[in-house]
């Protein structure tokens, strides 16, 4: 019997994954863990290196949005948002980070991860634009 599976990008319902906890839970103060989600790619935890290759502008001309009543950051790029029906929607990739009282990125907690993903479950929604699908998140 063949096993089907077919893989839904950016879905509504999101679930951290195994490999972030494992991630999360392996880090012993050395790396500091990120978090990303793209129109194009599943919730994943990553290093701050590698943010740039995901959000190219990030730390240089990315804006950001705290979440409410936590220390977390949305960071975006700014010319990635769309503004209809008087709202404003995330289209391009975002990048979760965590500040301490410095301002200094820290490394996130598997908690904080799923507090983003409540975040994303409540504020992700699907537009269609020319019977494209286009994956945001609702910032408003």
């Amino acid at each position: 019997m063949k096993n089907n599976v077919t893989r839904t990008i950016r879905s509504e319902e999101i679930t951290i994954d195994v490999r972030i906890c494992a991630a999360l839970a392996a880090n012993r103060g050395g790396e500091v863990y990120l978090a990303a989600i793209a129109p194009d790619m599943e919730l994943t935890v990553i290093t701050l290196d590698e943010a740039p290759g995901i959000l190219p502008c990030f730390e240089e001309d990315d804006a950001c949005l705290n979440l409410p009543d936590t220390s977390l950051l949305l960071c975006y790029n700014p010319a990635q948002v769309l503004k209809m029906g008087g709202k404003h929607y995330l289209t391009g990739s975002v990048i979760l980070v965590r500040t301490n009282m410095d301002g200094e990125v820290i490394s996130l907690t598997i908690d904080e991860v799923y507090l983003f993903q409540k975040y994303l479950e409540s504020h992700s929604i699907t537009l269609m634009a020319d019977d494209q699908k286009l994956p945001c998140i609702c910032i408003d």
